[in-house]
């Protein structure tokens, strides 16, 4: 910029604040009762009156130039401001017949209002309950919220969900992790605990992102059929590698229908847990340490076929004091458990539960108990949507399990081959 334009552009401005400044002066001496309110509140509708003036003139220039746009000023509407003042300040908004005005002024004023609107979504995120949030911000803010505010504010994350719900996933995961968490809503006129069902899934990028989130009053087999079939048919999910779920009965048929050729973990800390709920406290260390024998096969010479010998002989050694151990165990089943084992060396701790989804019913369950019930499902899932995005985004997203690039099904070496070696098929 030349030193004549910079010169031009230093006069002008000056020239504008002392126009400014003896408005602003006139204002004031010409009224009666002076108080900063009154004086804000005038300085305020002036300019955004010469802003409506300022708009109209620039339609009636375009028009001359043969624009057939038209409007007309439509008198003002009050609005209340509470960020301006400690009482709630009415402002007279200018407005047109076509409502197409548009105010810098007033997106100005807006800035106060989002930033409480932002802080109220942030406290509502993070657990606090509607009276809480109206407390915390009357005290500290001397501004308050009602409880049907924040309920519509709470209807952006309604938006976040669905599209999320409709978005396209990857193609491929490594590995989905299924749990269900039960929590406390509000279903027509009756409270009770209905299941939250949850999955994350491993990216051939080592990422992990939320592929499942709903609702069924009960947890069953057939609900996650009915989410699986929609990540393959309306999500775009063509390929999993493996699924890891708890022992809920049935699931591997279910899987098996829209999933056939994806392999199946059940959690073994799931099973040890139940086993370990029928055993007297007495033996429950003994057998505890036993169990984590059976499943301790994570070393490279390790086998399914091993860990099944491993099996028969806990079976034995306890049969006479539990013999329900035998059910517990029995073929047609027990093979689920050991799933993990086909898989590389270095990925196998990764799999053999679902602790890797834990970490996220932590959050869940964290944001949740503050919170006695939800007024609807719907508000739930939304509601909890926002919280596991936003741990998603810090942790999912932001730390990649590097780990994974070893996934992949394990070829065990022979006795010539090197018992280390990263062989994956």
């Amino acid at each position: 910029m030349s030193d004549k334009t910079t010169n031009s552009t230093q006069i002008i401005n000056s020239t504008t604040t002392k126009l400014l400044s003896k408005s602003i002066k006139n204002l004031r001496e010409n009224l009666t009762e002076l108080s900063l309110d009154t004086f804000l509140k005038q300085t305020l509708e002036t300019v955004m009156q010469i802003e409506r003036e300022e708009y109209l003139e620039g339609l009636n220039n375009l028009n001359s130039q043969g624009s057939s746009k038209r409007d007309k000023s439509n008198g003002y509407y009050g609005r209340a401001f509470n960020n301006l003042s400690k009482n709630s300040m009415i402002i007279n908004i200018p407005r047109t017949r076509s409502g197409t005005l548009s105010l810098n002024t007033l997106e100005l004023l807006k800035i106060g209002r989002d930033k409480l609107d932002e802080i109220t979504l942030c406290l509502y995120k993070k657990g606090m309950t509607f009276e809480d949030i109206r407390s915390f911000l009357d005290e500290i803010f001397d501004s308050s919220v009602s409880p049907s505010t924040i309920s519509e504010l709470t209807k952006t994350f309604n938006q976040f969900r669905l599209a999320w719900q409709n978005s396209q996933l990857e193609k491929r995961y490594l590995c989905v992790f299924c749990d269900v968490i039960f929590v406390t809503v509000k279903r027509g006129n009756s409270y009770s605990k209905e299941g939250i069902f949850v999955a994350i899934g491993v990216r051939e990028d080592n990422k992990r992102e939320l592929l499942v989130l709903d609702i069924n009053p009960t947890e069953g087999a057939k609900a996650w059929h009915e989410f699986l079939t929609d990540l393959r048919d309306k999500r775009g999910v063509e390929k999993i590698d493996l699924l890891v779920a708890d022992g809920l009965n049935y699931l591997e048929d279910e899987l098996a229908k829209v999933y056939p050729e994806t392999h199946f973990q059940k959690c073994v800390v799931h099973k040890m847990r139940n086993i370990l709920t029928k055993t007297k406290p007495k033996d429950k260390p003994e057998v505890a340490e036993d169990l984590k024998e059976v499943f301790n096969n994570f070393e490279s010479t390790d086998t399914i076929a091993k860990a099944m010998e491993k099996m028969s002989k806990f079976l034995l050694k306890w049969e006479k004091t539990y013999p329900s151990f035998k059910n517990q165990m029995k073929e047609g089943n027990i093979e689920y458990y050991f799933t993990y084992i086909s898989f590389h060396p270095r990925v196998r701790r990764m799999i053999y539960t679902t602790n890797s989804i834990e970490n996220l019913n932590r959050q869940i369950r964290k944001a949740t108990k503050n919170k006695l019930s939800f007024e609807s499902p719907e508000n739930l899932l939304d509601y909890l949507f926002m919280i596991i995005k936003d741990f998603e985004e810090k942790n999912y997203m932001k730390y990649p399990v590097s780990d994974y690039k070893y996934f992949g099904l394990f070829s065990n070496p022979s006795p010539t081959q090197n018992p280390n070696s990263d062989t994956i098929l």
